[in-house]
């Protein structure tokens, strides 16, 4: 099993961050909060610094870690490029994923992806 686990300070993240980090789907999703906008930067910040520690790969795009939410509102992770090379080369399945934030300013990401076994 391997985890990647970020916290981050929300009064550091900013629209302009989110316009390197964010993919165009995740802009969307960024668009539709007027309120409290930096707590959901954050959580995209700490879900892809949390994966590109847990990949062990610290050149990786966060172009290519893509963070996405259900209608429940549960958080995934969908992996691209250079990103899924090194997911598959290490023999991983999935990633449960797991972003909290409250009031205070910091934001919390921890990831969990079981390694298989052949």
């Amino acid at each position: 099993m391997r985890v990647g686990i970020d916290i981050e300070d929300i009064s550091r993240m900013s629209e302009k961050l989110a316009e390197k980090i964010a993919t165009p789907s995740e802009k969307q999703y960024l668009s539709r909060f007027k309120e409290g906008k930096t707590q959901h930067i954050a959580s995209l910040w700490t879900a892809k610094e949390a994966c590109v520690k847990m990949l062990d790969k610290t050149d990786l795009s966060f172009l290519e870690i893509e963070v996405s939410h259900s209608d429940s509102g549960r958080p995934a992770i969908e992996l691209k490029g250079e990103a899924l090379k090194r997911f598959i080369s290490l023999g991983l399945k999935s990633i449960d994923v797991s972003i909290s934030h409250t009031s205070s300013p910091v934001s919390y990401t921890h990831l969990t992806l079981p390694t298989i076994r052949l």
